[in-house]
């Protein structure tokens, strides 16, 4: 044999270890590969006990990996993915699958195609569990490993570390009540920036998240005026009963839009300045050729195709 010492080797040490650094927590690594706390602890035992290293230390903002961990953890990253493409299979057996899925969205995704998600998943894979996470600013959590995949509008990115693929288009839309002065006419530049809005924050901000006033303002500068936002909310369930009641304008995408329409609430065209802007699901390439990533990422591509 051309390594002997692989053959005393138990490789399952190096997912554990891959689960710590993701989770610096004996308890929420244990979660995460469905062990117990006590069989965790074991694990975490014999990592130490390999590597002859203490791998984490306490710290004031709690356990912080040694370098010596560090630099594993930096290889692990390298050669976990490589490892498990080498048993991938096309034909994967979805109903024997165990694993946890960490998806960072919008509020957007999380009404549109997390719930289409979750049936598919509950009948294809019931092994696979599935975390919702509000979108935050920036990548940090995905090349942290934190999260395994994020659903956002954007098109581009700043680091080769991350792979991005665009599922739609977002289309946005002005919603108003029924008898609103705007409910029967074109909505205009001008007739929109004279009118009071709802504005639509998105659960935890983000640069990648579509603000139709960012493109609006620069040409409100022009005509020296900005919109007259009277509400700020961060969710779609919210702007029902306030559209119902006010005469405020919400700017919402299309895909919300035909949700909220009703016999009170009409949906009328965005003033034609408002461009689509591209949703995307975004990944880092340590898990690009994963099979259980690939499934997912897959899944969604085709619920997205739906939505369009």
């Amino acid at each position: 044999m051309r390594n002997p010492r692989l053959a005393s080797i138990d490789l399952n040490l190096l997912v554990a270890l891959d689960a710590l650094m993701v989770e610096r927590s004996i308890t929420g690594a244990g979660q995460r590969l469905f062990l117990s706390q006590p069989a965790m602890s074991r694990v975490f035992d014999r990592l130490q006990e390999m590597f002859d290293d203490e791998l984490f230390v306490s710290s004031p903002v709690g356990y912080e990996p040694t370098q010596r961990c560090s630099e594993l953890y930096a290889s692990l990253q390298e050669v976990l993915p490589k490892i498990e493409a080498m048993f991938g299979d096309h034909k994967i057996e979805l109903d024997k699958i165990a694993y946890l899925f960490r998806i960072e969205c919008t509020d957007l995704c999380a009404t549109i195609l997390i719930p289409q998600l979750v049936v598919l998943v509950a009948q294809q894979a019931p092994g696979i569990r599935i975390d919702v996470i509000p979108r935050m600013v920036g990548f940090e959590r995905l090349t942290e490993n934190k999260v395994d995949l994020v659903l956002a509008p954007g098109s581009e990115l700043e680091t080769s570390s991350l792979t991005i693929e665009t599922l739609f288009q977002v289309e946005l839309v002005c919603m108003v009540r029924a008898g609103h002065p705007l409910a029967r006419s074109r909505m205009t530049l001008l007739k929109y920036l004279k009118a009071r809005h709802v504005l639509l924050f998105p659960m935890q901000g983000g640069r990648h998240t579509p603000d139709p006033f960012i493109s609006l303002a620069q040409r409100a500068q022009v005509l020296g005026r900005e919109p007259d936002v009277r509400v700020r909310v961060p969710y779609f369930a919210s702007l029902g009963p306030i559209l119902e009641n006010t005469d405020l304008v919400a700017t919402v995408p299309l895909l919300i839009a035909r949700r909220l329409e009703s016999r009170k609430i009409r949906m009328i065209s965005a003033p034609r300045e408002f461009k689509a802007a591209p949703y995307s699901q975004i990944w880092h390439t340590r898990n690009t050729l994963l099979p259980v990533h690939s499934w997912l990422r897959k899944t969604i591509r085709n619920l997205a195709k739906q939505l369009g």
